[in-house]
């Protein structure tokens, strides 16, 4: 069993995802809906929402990404972005990332609080889930495309799989096995990251 510094390690950006797994789609679904449901939120608010997509979902979400992107990345940019998305189809799935805006909109906040509350609370879980699909020997990824409510750029994957229109996606997160390592990764100083003060 791993100690928690020792998990918060072994999660590593993984691109060159799998579908070898132990774990049954039900598995890996269940331990998801356990964890978030154990995420904290402003206010207990429980704003986010998450969808997780398998086989055909899972590559028919990532053919709406790329035909989206096509049109809007170039160059280096695009060979660079195209190789995550049709990499994603290889994958064992993709948990999405929502916040609920009706619910955001009930919290006893307004304007730049509101939002980082939202962002807050989508972000603890997402960090919360990649640990976990970490902790299954499983690699994983955050993306954002097509996000930008206010735009509708998620419009079509809401329409896709029927979702209710208050939801702003925020993420994506493709996850499978890993079948290469992320490369080495270079820290800053402690010192420079973490200040500590006592009078």
């Amino acid at each position: 069993m791993s100690t928690f510094v020792e998990l918060v390690e072994k999660r590593r950006s993984i691109y060159a995802l799998g579908t070898d797994s132990q774990y049954s789609k039900k598995e890996i679904t269940d331990r998801v809906r356990e964890v978030v449901k154990q995420v904290p939120s402003a206010f207990n608010s429980q704003t986010t929402r998450v969808v997780v997509l398998f086989d055909e979902a899972n590559n028919k979400f990532w053919d709406h990404i790329y035909d989206v992107q096509k049109n809007v990345l170039e160059g280096e940019l695009w060979e660079m972005m195209s190789g995550i998305m049709t990499g994603s189809k290889n994958a064992i799935g993709t948990v999405l990332f929502f916040e609920d805006k009706e619910e955001v909109e009930k919290m006893p906040a307004q304007g730049v609080r509101e939002e980082a509350y939202k962002q807050n609370n989508n972000a603890n879980a997402q960090y919360a889930v990649w640990l976990a699909l970490a902790e299954m020997d499983l690699g994983a990824s955050l993306q954002h495309f097509n996000v930008g409510y206010e735009q509708g750029f998620d419009k079509g994957t809401k329409e896709m799989f029927n979702l209710p229109e208050t939801y702003e996606m925020l993420a994506q997160m493709p996850f499978g096995s890993v079948e290469q390592e992320a490369g080495a990764k270079e820290h800053i100083d402690a010192d420079v990251q973490v200040k500590v003060f006592d009078k």
